[in-house]
């Protein structure tokens, strides 16, 4: 009995030092947990954010035109100063630990691709806390990383079936543009047998375009004389609308209300979210669009003057639309696009700012004007995208008309030589897509 209660007298306080002893041990695990923690979602958070900076640079690309004209050194240098200022502003607002990341260098673009620049993002972000780093002397730790984007115009791909990618753009307005140059007497915008973007001693990019509905007035019909004849680069073709619209203004954007009116109106002024995607720019199979003789377009209060201010926000002697300085085109500097009332009033900026994009920016598709209209059915070879500038006024200036579609040219886009591929919708209405392709 004595032997017993040595022994038991021996063990009394091993279990307190048991515990103390693992207590160290648990607490440098849960240390190094909450360290791994730490730096996984300051690794998750940083990709995230230089994914985001890498594709709003790529927006910025598609933006300049340089994809439409990729060895114009203006462009270039453009494009340049416009994405550094998109990737710029983009990694102030996505944080990495509660802070923003640090740009590491300047954003790199590779022009090498032509009609399809790539830009690298890096980001780093140093002084993370850590806990169980301390017990090594380390106190603060880092993350870094890349991301690749490209803006990608598919008019650059021809000849090379393995690698052509099509593009599909959403939201396509329904006029049907001649495959033209008015401004460079009927110059194509497109090679409809390669799809490739012509290249001109002048460029296509910043020329103001007028383009007015190839009907005659016949009201409620859209009548072609004379018949079967050749669509001239000053005209367009009202393009049979979708009868769905996915996408339509509030009631309360300047007295717009909705899926109203014809379906070219509702067209013009609503997003129909499937894909623009023919068989010369897609995947689909369907080889022709159609032009719809049966609306008439133009005239005040006409299908496509009603759209257009409901699009530009003008609607019921609604504010002024957004517009853009001419004069910046092909310049170093970035596009300026100032808001208009609507804009300044929903997003709140002054009207002295300046701004990225615009309800004022659309894509319409070019078809191939070459012969007469032998049937409703045309070949679609490319894109245009266009900053419209107002839907029209009346009176004898010599202004555009209501039904004109008027603007700057923005990108053209070709459908390129095969549509082997899925197709590219760059998830919005820009015929030129970005899509990150490193991370």
């Amino acid at each position: 009995m004595r032997t017993t209660r040595t022994v038991r007298g021996s063990q009394n306080g091993q279990t307190i030092a048991i515990v103390a002893v693992s207590m160290v041990g648990l607490l440098a695990i849960s240390s190094l947990a909450i360290d791994l923690t730490t730096l996984y979602v300051a690794r998750s958070e940083i990709q995230h954010a230089a994914d985001a900076a890498a594709l709003a640079g790529a927006k910025a690309l598609a933006d300049s035109g340089v994809t439409s004209d990729p060895n114009n050194t203006q462009l270039q240098n453009l494009a340049q100063n416009l994405a550094g200022a998109y990737v710029r502003a983009t990694v102030t607002q996505n944080f990495v630990s509660g802070v923003p990341a640090k740009l590491v260098g300047s954003p790199a673009i590779n022009f090498n691709l032509p009609g399809n620049p790539r830009i690298t993002v890096t980001l780093q972000r140093t002084g993370l806390p850590i806990f169980f780093g301390r017990i090594f002397g380390n106190r603060l730790a880092s993350v870094s990383t890349s991301a690749i984007a490209e803006a990608y115009n598919p008019a650059y791909s021809q000849g090379n079936a393995a690698s052509f990618i099509p593009s599909a753009p959403k939201c396509v307005k329904p006029f049907l543009v001649p495959n033209g140059d008015q401004n460079q007497g009927g110059t194509q915008f497109v090679d409809p047998n390669t799809g490739a973007v012509k290249q001109t001693g002048t460029p296509f990019i910043g020329e103001r375009i007028t383009l007015t509905p190839a009907c005659t007035n016949a009201p409620g019909s859209c009548t072609i004389r004379p018949a079967g004849r050749t669509i001239q680069p000053n005209e367009y073709l009202p393009m049979l609308a979708p009868t769905t619209h996915q996408y339509c203004p509030s009631s309360g954007s300047t007295g717009c209300s909705g899926n109203t009116g014809t379906d070219f109106e509702s067209s013009t002024r609503c997003c129909d979210g499937m894909p623009f995607d023919f068989r010369q720019c897609g995947t689909s199979g369907a080889a022709y669009a159609a032009w719809d003789p049966n609306t008439n377009p133009g005239k005040n209060n006409g299908p496509a003057h009603n759209g257009l201010q409901c699009l530009l926000h003008t609607a019921n002697n609604g504010p002024a639309p957004d517009s853009i300085n001419p004069l910046n085109f092909n310049s170093n500097g970035p596009p300026q696009i100032s808001p208009g009332g609507f804009t300044q009033s929903r997003y709140g900026v002054s009207a002295s700012s300046l701004i990225g994009t615009s309800d004022s920016i659309v894509t319409v598709p070019l078809f191939d004007n070459r012969s007469g209209l032998a049937s409703t059915q045309v070949t679609i070879v490319g894109f245009l995208q266009i900053f419209v500038n107002s839907p029209g006024q009346n009176g004898s200036g010599g202004g555009p008309k209501p039904g004109d579609l008027d603007g700057y040219i923005l990108n053209v886009v070709g459908c390129g030589d095969g549509a082997s591929n899925t197709a590219v919708s760059g998830g919005g209405s820009s015929p030129v897509p970005v899509r990150l392709i490193h991370n």
